[in-house]
């Protein structure tokens, strides 16, 4: 089994956290295979624009080689839907991509950060 398997093998899901909902995006462990990071975003996206999903997204990115093209188009997607996105937090970015998030959070209607930790970031999804 290749390393990335364990990556496409992690389902995206919605979290019961807090009193709150939260969508875990797991995007991670896919290491450089970016084509399948692109296409399980696409897939997941469907799910994301649900009215039913949680406006509340936690994005997980450990172990996948990011760059801004893959961020982009994750925050396009975002942006593109047609239900109102509230938070969205990334977790596992290098510190490049995180300056890029913190400039880019500014032209979005909905509140983006970078947190490493993943309790810390559903924390802050669920906190006015």
């Amino acid at each position: 089994m290749e390393r990335y398997e364990v990556g496409l093998k992690k389902k995206s899901f919605s979290l019961s956290y807090n009193g709150g909902e939260i969508w875990c995006e797991h995007l991670d462990s896919l290491y450089d295979k970016k084509e399948l990071l692109k296409e399980k975003f696409h897939q997941d996206l469907l799910n994301i624009g649900r009215p039913s999903t949680s406006s509340f997204l936690a994005v997980v990115l450990d172990e996948s080689d990011v760059d801004l093209e893959i961020l982009e188009l994750i925050v396009e997607g975002f942006v593109g839907l047609k239900k109102q996105i509230r938070k969205v937090v990334f977790v596992g970015l290098t510190a490049k991509m995180k300056n890029y998030i913190k400039k880019r959070k500014t032209s979005t209607l909905f509140a983006m950060t970078c947190i490493d930790d993943l309790e810390k970031a559903k924390e802050w999804l669920i906190t006015k």
